[in-house]
């Protein structure tokens, strides 16, 4: 269940095997966050950074566009769980145990919980992680086998506000007498370098040189979406997010550029980059915030309905009107509103979780959306370890009611989504995190790129619809690899 804790001892044990890979943070550890030198009057862009950080290990772009961005690289430890066994690694040692991936976070908040601000835990929550909250059916067939949870820990990250640079840093595993100066220095070095970099382009042509395979098939969808109806007209649930997969072939030194190809097609304000080592990562240009976090006060922002993007201005106009007034949209996002306001109820003060700009238009390059804002007040007693086992996977890519929704889920879909549909981004030692619904993402291991383009199925939907707007918002990825979907 969400709410079941570790035991006090199981707690520590787990704590005591991850000290056992990095050492507890050195006492009255600090975090700092230090403006940066840029080396000119006009600091390196982020994509500049980008470049020069990539080929280290562990590198992680968290691509915020005007929000801001975040990048990292070489994690003092890094996590990851698959089939409840917790991998963990850092300075040549390794460690294998049993633990779930919540368990595994409780275990790293009681082992490093005192490096507090400036060490931040950095990846993603794969949507199957939600098998270890409720009694669920077993998933569909796995073919990609990415871990369904991975995090690095990182004491360090280089921060772009849109006008400067800022380290933010701890200093709870510095060596004991380095001055602050010496991480300011290495990172203004890095800045000048990345500045002498020229803009990076990607290149020309299809990235790949096979079919874009859709699982189920287009037809295979349109049936799925008329069964899920059927369980809707039955009562057996209100609403459900169905995904089809688009896999293709894509070797391993394009997936860099198929990521600016992406961020190019549709740029996006919680977009990342995670390198996972051995040709295997996850891409994102996601627009959806999932939770935000900061001190006691907590911010979900589902997104339901989708219209094309027009033509021209005059259709543009005509079909974001439509979506605003289409009663079975706001319907859709009103249900998932109402999920997301009892997940954030589960640790939130009673009478604090509130909807705010219900059903606000969001327009991205390739569609428009309908999106509501719920916030929330936490209880004195709920961490981020807590917030997380109360509200995954997010509300607008499972259904109504949510446990229900998941049941159908792993019957209708061919294939598990891994990273995809669930959350990336960032979590801070000291409490705040900010996480976004990993919509608009792909993952890819042994030259396999595989992307979950999902739509929200209610009783009235249309199956031709429903694809038409599973194929729009799968348009940017499309648009990246330079080919059309092959039939």
């Amino acid at each position: 269940m969400w709410s079941d804790h570790l035991s006090p001892d199981l707690r520590h044990r787990l704590a005591l095997r991850l000290r056992a890979i990095l050492p507890a943070p050195a006492p009255h550890a600090r975090g700092a966050k230090t403006p940066l030198r840029s080396g000119g009057t006009a600091g390196p862009s982020p994509l500049q950074v980008a470049e020069e950080l990539r080929q280290r290990p562990g590198f992680i772009w968290l691509d915020g566009g005007e929000e801001g961005h975040r990048l990292y690289s070489q994690p003092r430890a890094a996590l990851s769980v698959r089939t409840a066994w917790a991998d963990v690694s850092g300075g040549g040692r390794v460690a294998k145990f049993a633990a779930s991936g919540f368990d595994l976070l409780e275990a790293v908040f009681a082992a490093w919980g005192a490096a507090g601000a400036g060490a931040t835990l950095v990846g993603y929550l794969g949507y199957e992680l939600g098998g270890a909250l409720e009694t669920l059916p077993p998933p569909p067939p796995d073919d990609i086998e990415l871990p369904e949870l991975y995090l690095g820990l990182y004491d360090s990250a280089l921060l772009w506000d849109g006008q400067s640079w800022t380290l933010e840093s701890t200093d709870a595993w510095r060596a004991a007498g380095a001055p602050d100066a010496d991480a300011v220095i290495e990172a203004e070095r890095l800045l000048d370098a990345a500045r002498q970099r020229p803009a990076a382009a990607a290149p020309e042509g299809a990235l790949t040189s096979g079919p874009v395979v859709s699982r189920p098939s287009r037809d295979g969808f349109k049936t799925a979406v008329s069964r899920v109806v059927e369980r809707i007209g039955s009562g057996e649930i209100f609403q459900m997010n169905l995904c089809r997969r688009l896999e293709t072939r894509v070797m391993a030194r394009n997936l860099w550029p198929l990521y600016l190809r992406l961020r190019a097609a549709s740029p996006a304000e919680r977009g990342a980059f995670l390198d996972l080592g051995r040709g295997k990562a996850v891409l994102s240009i996601s627009p959806e915030r999932f939770l935000r976090l900061q001190g006691r006060d907590v911010e979900s922002r589902p997104i339901k309905g989708t219209r094309a993007r027009g033509a021209d201005l005059r259709q543009d106009r005509v079909l974001a009107r439509e979506l605003l007034e289409s009663e079975k949209d706001r319907a859709e996002l009103t249900m998932i509103v109402d999920v997301a306001r009892n997940d954030l109820g589960r640790v939130c003060e009673t009478g604090s979780v509130q909807v705010e700009d219900h059903g606000e238009l969001m327009t991205l390059p390739t569609v428009h959306h309908t999106v509501s804002t719920v916030r929330g007040r936490l209880r004195p007693d709920a961490d981020p370890p807590q917030v997380l086992r109360a509200t995954f996977p997010p509300a607008s890519i499972t259904g109504a009611p949510k446990i229900q929704a998941m049941t159908v889920i792993a019957a209708e879909e061919e294939r598990r989504r891994g990273p995809a549909m669930g959350a990336l981004g960032w979590i801070s030692l000291g409490g705040d995190l900010d996480l976004a619904v990993s919509i608009r993402t792909a993952a890819a291991k042994n030259n396999l790129a595989v992307y979950h383009a999902g739509c929200g199925i209610v009783a009235d939907s249309d199956p031709e619809l429903e694809l038409a707007e599973s194929t729009a918002k799968a348009r940017a990825f499309l648009t990246a690899l330079g080919v059309d979907e092959t039939p």
